[in-house]
């Protein structure tokens, strides 16, 4: 009895380090199991745990071997198998399996031997040996089962094993299925520090877990050290049974989570051998990964683009990359620092640091911070490929909230940069303070809110009068330099609405403030008479101005039938702020008069019932007006007020009685579909067929009285509406129409209605479109794959691609997070279109203070000055980035007689078309063509194929700053940096 348990023991211990090698997985072909695609972050194993539990299970003990388990003091080591011999004489144990009977081999509870043949092993050579089909498990071990086939000598002198047609799994985030002709391994020991390790020659690996694999990769030896990593050499690609690439290795770390190690480098075939002598080489991602501990990291590459060729707008240059991330959970705070350093072959440079931080002290209190700063913005555009982020914010924000008792204090700051522009916009500091009702008394309530926002606007690049300042050179020629301009505001703002027995008392004090810090011309003009006074040029200018606005609310009355709100408010007598103070009123306060106001409100709804027809069974008109009636007496405005903004008693309806009529339209035709079922007709689906929105008209009488023209009772000054429709999904329509030619509160003002904007949007899908509703109005069932249901709905594609958008063009300027040259869309199913048209069109204004701005003539003057060809194409792109991302017109001083900025006409048609030719193959091309330039402003196309384990991408994007990138890759699923690509990015000195 001992020397069978000696020999069981010492048979066992002799198969546990093949049992034991971390991560190995050698695997047999299964016939039960069937080939599953592996999701890597959850996998469903049931069925396979299920089974390998019914091929290791033994048969239960007996009394006796109940008894004999129960022993203590020794190490349980069981047998089962058809036969089991013993040779006493040599030292020999046979196991051997039967037709209904496995060869098991268990020592205690978790090492288990399973073979289909028979398990030998000789106590003279001291060699284990499996034959046939074998399995090795040890669920203590932490490691999968490992699979063989064939034959397994295992020598306890050498602690190693030779297997015969191994099989493993290795783990590298996706699972692959590693085949040897033969293998070694080799148990580690952690007395004399040695550690595990595997060699094979001859066999195959692959990802791809069809009975026959799409593709492997062929190898002559592969050897796996430990836990760590896994290493064939020489490879040849296969795709099926057709050899594509040979690799002179491939390599694999199999570390779990983070870890330090090289970085993979990323560049294209062409990169290495040039199709073109006119290609740019471009190497990135060359540096090293720093897992420092559990709680941060770092890593730093470099980024390189050859001189060769090279042009002023594209010297070549090094980008030198670092980054450190932290994140400690427990203490609720994550965050990185990046940083970018660009240095060009002409010896510019540029910094670019981003810094994100988020962190919760407690619930209610919490900092987040996103930071992005470079020290050249015009490298920073020049040098991207993403249309997006050549025209992206590179945008700041700090935010501080707290709870203190009922107030919620909210503490941020902003900061914007832009693309090739040297303009800062800054927001320091800005806070709020706001309350829920606050129950003073049962009768009584309070809400009181306040908030501060201080802005600056820096280096200000927008056209305008005394933009550059200009020397003659000891040469005689006239130099022009961009002048210092800056912008400074404040608001102030505190509200405190009181409720005293449920009637709402509304009072809110607001001061801004604002200083333009360089020359601004204004056309002066007398107070009283109106007579021009000349031009006068201040140095800077300022305005400070308070105003307080009390509001009164009554209940509303015949709230059921029409919703009359009546109210009373104490308003100023004419336009403006209450308080002011400007250049024209040397500093002093002056300040017009309060009157009160009576109002009525109305606003009603009013439905009508109509019979249907064809597909309909029955139409509701809804018509929602809103009429306001206004009543304020006469009030005297002073001429220092008006003087003060530049503006006369003469020309200007101030301080006259009020009564206005205010009147607005909201209607709706809504139609309901018949039901297909007899049963229930009124069941049917209710679809919008008409939704028309008029914004509202104010007429003033006394006004018309006053002009001795009835149209100049009109006081609204713009006016606009909007259709939309459910029978074009996605369609909406607006369009805005300035009415007077000037102030409508000037008698000057001529009624000359003129079209400013139109804006269309018209969004068509798989599942939405004109066609799709017309087959369900009339009763024709609708394919599956046509159904509303299998296609996102235009808001919802909308706010997909907005969504996308966003983030890549906010994305960070330094780190990981900033990588990358390639712009790829993800791909869609079925096909959508999106179309985008606006028009923008300025009122003509006439006068001596109007200047109308010609960004080519503004450019080629600069160009000439400078005498560089480049400088006109860096002009141009940079005002045409400043058209798609701010306000085109300079910032005015904002009073009558200041200079007026009529910017260029704009009309753009934007697209977005996404579309599957096929089940694999996807497409996509978003643009923009400018119809004034008669030009495209951007391109991204991407066309995508499905390989099954691998993905093809070709993608071509051409960004407004002229720069332009091709790729075209082939990347395998299971490991991404693995790839197949070509790219060509070409910087270029024009505007396509």
């Amino acid at each position: 009895m001992s020397r069978w348990r000696v020999a069981g023991l010492a048979m066992v211990l002799a198969l546990a380090p093949v049992m034991l090698l971390p991560a190995q997985i050698p695997r047999l072909p299964r016939p039960t199991m069937q080939p599953q695609r592996r999701d890597t972050t959850k996998r469903d194993t049931t069925a396979a745990d299920s089974l390998l539990a019914a091929r290791l299970k033994l048969s239960a003990p007996d009394s006796i071997m109940q008894a004999l388990l129960r022993r203590t003091g020794y190490t349980v080591t069981r047998y089962e198998g058809d036969t089991v011999k013993f040779d006493a004489q040599n030292d020999r144990l046979q196991i051997l399996a039967g037709e209904s009977k496995r060869s098991i081999v268990q020592r205690g509870d978790s090492q288990t031997v399973v073979a289909d043949t028979g398990v030998y092993y000789n106590q003279h050579t001291k060699v284990a040996t499996a034959i046939g089909n074998f399995i090795m498990h040890d669920p203590t071990s932490g490691q999968a089962d490992v699979f063989g086939r064939g034959r397994l000598e295992y020598s306890l002198s050498e602690r190693a094993a030779t297997i015969t047609n191994p099989s493993f799994q290795a783990n590298t985030g996706e699972l692959w299925e590693i085949r040897a002709r033969k293998g070694k391994a080799i148990l580690g020991d952690t007395t004399g520090k040695k550690t595990s390790a595997f060699y094979g020659l001859g066999g195959e690996l692959t990802s791809c877990t069809d009975s026959i694999p799409d593709y492997h990769f062929k190898f002559d030896e592969v050897k796996r050290s430990g836990a760590n990593t896994l290493v064939a050499r020489p490879a040849v690609l296969y795709i099926r049974d057709i050899p594509v690439m040979w690799l002179p290795f491939l390599f694999s770390d199999m570390r779990p989570g983070r870890h330090s190690g090289i970085l993979t480098p990323r560049f294209g075939v062409s990169d290495l051998i040039r199709t073109s002598s006119n290609y740019r080489r471009n190497v990135e991602n060359i540096g090293y990964f720093w897992s420092i501990n559990e709680y941060m990291d770092a890593a730093a590459w470099f980024d390189w683009r050859s001189s060769a060729g090279s042009n002023p707008s594209d010297p070549g240059w090094m980008k030198y990359n670092g980054e450190w991330r932290y994140n400690w959970a427990d203490r609720f705070l994550s965050g990185s620092l990046a940083s970018q350093y660009t240095r060009q072959r002409d010896g510019l440079t540029n910094l670019a640091l981003t810094w994100g931080h988020n962190q919760s002290f407690t619930k209610d209190r919490r900092f987040n911070a996103q930071v992005n700063y470079v020290t050249s913005t015009t490298l920073q555009r020049q040098n991207t490929f993403n249309p997006y982020s050549a025209l992206a914010t590179i945008r700041s924000a700090l935010t501080y909230n707290d709870k203190i008792g009922p107030a919620t204090l909210q503490v941020g700051a902003t900061r914007s940069q832009y693309p090739g522009r040297p303009q800062v916009d800054q927001s320091l500091p800005s806070i709020s303070v706001n309350t829920g009702p606050l129950n003073l008394a049962s009768w009584f309530q309070w809400t009181p809110t306040f908030s501060y926002t201080a802005n600056q606007t820096l280096h200000i690049d927008q056209a305008g009068e005394f933009a550059y300042t200009y020397r003659t050179l000891p040469n005689g020629v006239l130099d022009s330099s961009l002048a210092k301009r800056d912008l400074y505001t404040a608001a102030t703002s505190f509200g405190t609405p009181i409720t005293i027995f449920g009637y709402q008392l509304d009072n809110r004090f607001t001061i801004n403030e604002k200083v333009l810090d360089y020359p601004q011309k204004i056309v002066l003009t007398d107070a009283v008479t109106g007579v021009p006074l000349g031009d006068h040029i201040f140095p800077n200018w300022y305005e400070t101005d308070i105003d307080w606005s009390p509001n009164f609310t009554l209940p509303p009355l015949f709230r059921s039938l029409f919703n009359v709100t009546p109210g009373v408010s104490l308003s100023n007598a004419t336009s403006g702020p209450f308080w002011v103070r400007t250049n024209l009123s040397d500093g002093q306060w002056v300040h017009q008069t309060k009157r009160p106001t009576f109002s009525l409100a109305a606003s009603p709804m009013i439905y009508g019932l109509l019979p249907g027809f064809g597909p309909f069974s029955r139409l509701r008109h809804t018509l929602q007006p809103s009429l306001s009636y206004t009543y304020a007496p006469r009030a005297n405005v002073g001429a220092d007020y008006l003087a003060a903004l530049s503006r006369s008693l003469k020309h200007e309806f101030s301080g006259l009685q009020t009564n206005s009529l205010s009147f607005g339209l909201n209607q709706t035709v809504e139609a309901k579909v018949r039901s297909r079922s007899d049963t229930n007709p009124e069941a049917g689906e209710k679809i919008k067929l008409l939704s028309l929105n008029l914004s509202s008209f104010t007429y003033d009488v006394d006004r018309a009285h006053a002009a001795h023209k009835a149209i100049r009772g009109l006081t609204t000054s713009t006016f606009n509406y909007t259709v939309t429709s459910d029978l074009l999904p996605g369609f909406q329509f607006g369009s805005t129409y300035s009415l007077f030619a000037g102030d409508p509160v000037s008698d000057t003002a001529v009624f000359s209605p003129y079209m400013e904007n139109i804006s269309a949007s018209f969004n068509l899908a798989q599942g939405n479109n004109p066609f799709t509703v017309l087959t369900k109005l009339f009763g024709r069932a609708v394919p599956n794959d046509q159904r509303p249901s299998s296609a996102p709905t235009p808001e919802q594609a909308s706010q997909r691609d907005n969504q996308y958008m966003q983030q890549i063009a906010n994305q960070p300027v330094a780190g990981s997070g900033s990588r990358g040259t390639q712009f790829i869309v993800p791909p869609s199913q079925g096909w959508s279109a999106n179309l985008t048209f606006s028009t923008n069109h300025t009122r003509p204004v006439t006068g001596s203070n109007v200047i109308q701005l010609d960004p080519q003539a503004r450019c080629h003057q600069l160009a000439a000055q400078t005498q560089n060809p480049f400088v006109f194409d860096t002009c141009l792109a940079q005002l045409q980035s400043q058209a798609q991302t701010t306000a085109q017109s300079p910032i005015e001083a904002g009073v009558a007689g200041a200079t007026v900025y009529r910017n260029p006409p704009t009309t753009n048609l934007g697209g977005d078309f996404r579309f599957a030719l096929t089940q694999k193959w996807a497409a996509s091309w978003t643009t923009n063509y400018d119809f004034v330039r008669h030009e495209f402003a951007q391109h991204i196309v991407t066309l995508q194929r499905d390989l099954h384990d691998w993905r093809a991408v070709f993608a071509f994007t051409q960004s407004t700053n002229g720069n332009f990138a091709f790729n075209f890759f082939i990347a395998l699923k299971a490991e991404p940096d693995l790839k197949f690509d070509y790219n060509k990015a070409t910087v270029r000195s024009g505007i396509f």
